[in-house]
């Protein structure tokens, strides 16, 4: 009995081999999806970027001179060590009654 099984399922397995390789094989719907993919991004970005040819333009750009950025610069970090000697306020949540109490 056994070895009738297996003769049988040899027999199986190569129909079965042919049509998953058929399967694989058939994939016209995908170039059609693929084809598009990717267009809202690249959109999405493109319309984030104000100049395009912002890359090619080798003139500086106006802003501060060197000295008071450099004050500007140390003032920010400073800021970050003490923040201007304030205690951030605790979060009060009030539960049950609306009298506050």
């Amino acid at each position: 009995m056994p070895n009738s099984l297996l003769i049988w399922l040899r027999r199986l397995a190569a129909p079965m081999l042919a049509l998953q390789l058929a399967a694989c094989a058939h994939g016209s719907s995908t170039p059609h999806l693929d084809g598009r993919f990717g267009d809202a991004v690249r959109v999405a970005m493109a319309q984030q970027v104000r100049d395009p040819a912002g890359a090619a333009n080798r003139t500086p750009a106006d802003g501060l001179d060197g000295p008071s950025a450099h004050a500007v610069m140390q003032r920010y970090r400073a800021s970050f060590a003490e923040p201007n000697g304030q205690a951030p306020q605790p979060v009060q949540f009030m539960l049950g009654g609306g009298n506050g109490k």
